[in-house]
């Protein structure tokens, strides 16, 4: 995964630095150095960002169902 498709789908997701780092149990300078470069996205990440997709798409169909 490219640092750019990382942030662009957490922010899709609605989700800061912050929050996406304590949803994968790390520091907030963690995700900060998959973004810019300076640390190597480990594959797992992907996994965990199309759980957190799925999850959200699940909410929202929730939501138009009410």
């Amino acid at each position: 995964m490219e640092k750019s498709e990382l942030k662009k789908r957490r922010e899709r997701l609605g989700l800061t630095q912050s929050k996406f780092a304590k949803i994968l149990g790390f520091a907030s300078n963690t995700v900060s150095g998959y973004e810019t470069g300076r640390l190597e996205i480990p594959a797992f990440i992907d996994l965990v960002l199309e759980a957190l997709e799925a999850q959200r798409v699940k909410e929202l169909q929730n939501e138009n169902e009410k």
